[in-house]
C-alpha cells in the first residue's frame, strides 16, 4: 500500500516530533522524553527506532545520527533534528516539523478524498441503475406477456 504507507509514516513522524517537542519543552531529559515518545508513537517499527535512538543517545551519540541510520526516517527529519541539536532549540524545530508533517498528511488525505469522490458517485449511479433495471424489467415482461 504505497500511498497509505507514506501517509502512516508521516502520521508516526508527526506523533514522534510533537510528543518529543512537548516533553522537551516541559523539562524532561532527552532520555526520558525518548522513552515516553517510544511508548506513544503507536507503531512497533517506530517504537523500536526511538528506543534504539535512546540507547545511542545514552552512550553519547547524537539523536540525529542515530535517526539517520534508519531508512524509515526521512533525511529531512534527521537534518532538522541535527539543526535543533546544534542551535539548542530542539523543541521549536520539532514543533515546526510536526506542523509540517501534519499539513502534509492533511493535504494528502484531501487529495485522496477528492479522487475517490467521483469514483463513488459513479458506483452509486451504477447501483441505482441496477436497482431501476431490477424493478422495471419484471414490469415490462409482465406488460409484454399480456
Amino acid at each position: 500500500m504505497p500511498v497509505f504507507g507514506k501517509i502512516l509514516q508521516k502520521v508516526y513522524l508527526t506523533r514522534f516530533a510533537d510528543n518529543l517537542s512537548t516533553l522537551i519543552q516541559g523539562g524532561l531529559s532527552i532520555l526520558q522524553a525518548l522513552q515516553v515518545t517510544a511508548d506513544v508513537v503507536g507503531n512497533a517499527v517506530f517504537q523500536s527506532i526511538v528506543l534504539q535512538a535512546k540507547e545511542e543517545v545514552r552512550v553519547g551519540n547524537s539523536l540525529s545520527s542515530s535517526l539517520a541510520k534508519h531508512k524509515e526516517i526521512p533525511p529531512l527529519v534527521s537534518q532538522m533534528v541535527a539543526t535543533g541539536e546544534q542551535t539548542g532549540s530542539m523543541d521549536f524545530i520539532l514543533k515546526k516539523m510536526s506542523q509540517f508533517y501534519t499539513r502534509e498528511v492533511d493535504n494528502t488525505v484531501d487529495t485522496i478524498s477528492q479522487l475517490i469522490e467521483p469514483i463513488l458517485i459513479l458506483l452509486i449511479g451504477a447501483g441505482v441503475a441496477v436497482l431501476i433495471a431490477a424493478i422495471l424489467m419484471p414490469i415490462y415482461n409482465i406488460a409484454g406477456n399480456m
